[in-house]
């Protein structure tokens, strides 16, 4: 029985050396830029195959998604994109960096949630000075939870026009 990474990476070399292209992993070319859409509609039909063959690992509490095609399909199409991001054998040996650290710093957070639910509602309305209201609170949170990054920034080595901004 396969992990979902064996499986991923398996499935995905597979596929390209059917179409008969040889790629080698951790080499220069990461995998992002070999892969058509035809490849990765390949790879998650022959994962979903091997998800429903018991072929490959999961946790029980996973067992209502396999059973369910359309979520276990959304699954799939996550798990494939996830690998090809993140595998270093698929990246040329590299680590995965996220693009945008901290964009997803409010995402949770249960006052903004409702915060953004409560725009969408002033906005029908087109009460201007509600959706100033509503913003200037969420503008609020926002700065409230940013993640604290400290950066110390030597004066000395900034040129001469720019010491002032700091």
């Amino acid at each position: 029985m396969l992990n979902q990474r064996q499986a991923t990476v398996q499935a995905i070399l597979s596929t390209l050396e059917a179409r008969g292209f040889e790629y080698e992993l951790n080499g220069p070319t990461p995998i992002s830029e070999v892969l058509t859409d035809s490849d990765k509609e390949q790879v998650r039909s022959t994962l979903f195959e091997q998800f429903r063959s018991g072929e490959i690992s999961y946790k029980e509490t996973f067992q209502a998604k396999v059973d369910d095609d359309a979520e276990l399909k959304k699954y799939i199409s996550g798990l494939v994109n996830n690998w090809i991001r993140k595998a270093k054998e698929f990246n040329s040996g590299n680590a995965y960096v996220i693009k945008n650290p901290g964009s997803r710093a409010h995402s949770s957070d249960p006052q903004l949630k409702e915060l953004m639910k409560l725009m969408k509602q002033v906005q029908t309305t087109n009460d201007e000075e509600a959706i100033s209201q509503v913003q200037e609170a969420i503008t609020a949170r926002k700065a409230e939870i940013k993640p604290k990054q400290e950066v110390s920034i030597n004066v000395e080595a900034l040129p001469e026009h720019l010491k002032h901004l700091v």
